[in-house]
């Protein structure tokens, strides 16, 4: 079975701007197939090592699948290094993830904001 194939449906980005319903910098929305973290396009300071911690024991004691998503250019800078120090962090394996590029708009104002969604998936 390849990574594409293990998605869930709901993680699976089509041609549709995904609307940014953001409140703070990082939210988190578990689900009984996956955790999905979503990083603001307006974050300020994030406690990458914090984050990536919990991410760790998610993937890797409770084998579940995690999508960080991160909106516009702080929030891609933010996804992409905490997908990189996750993947730095760890010794004994090498997580498999995927990256998709997507469009998504804030509410504020409707211009598309290009944004990134990674899927880190658990060992087999």
């Amino acid at each position: 079975m390849s990574l594409r194939e293990r998605i869930p449906e709901q993680l699976k980005i089509g041609e549709d701007i995904i609307s940014i319903a953001l409140e703070t910098d990082v939210e988190v929305f578990p689900t009984s197939e996956y955790v999905l973290l979503e990083i603001s396009h307006k974050a300020g300071r994030v406690n990458i090592p914090k984050i990536v911690g919990t991410l760790r024991n998610l993937v890797k004691e409770e084998q579940r699948m995690v999508a960080i998503r991160g909106f516009g250019f702080k929030g891609i800078g933010l996804a992409v290094r905490v997908a990189h120090e996750l993947k730095l962090g760890e010794t004994k394996f090498t997580y498999e993830m995927t990256f998709d590029t997507f469009d998504a708009s804030d509410p504020a104002d409707s211009r598309p904001v290009t944004s990134v969604q990674i899927i880190v998936l658990p060992p087999m």
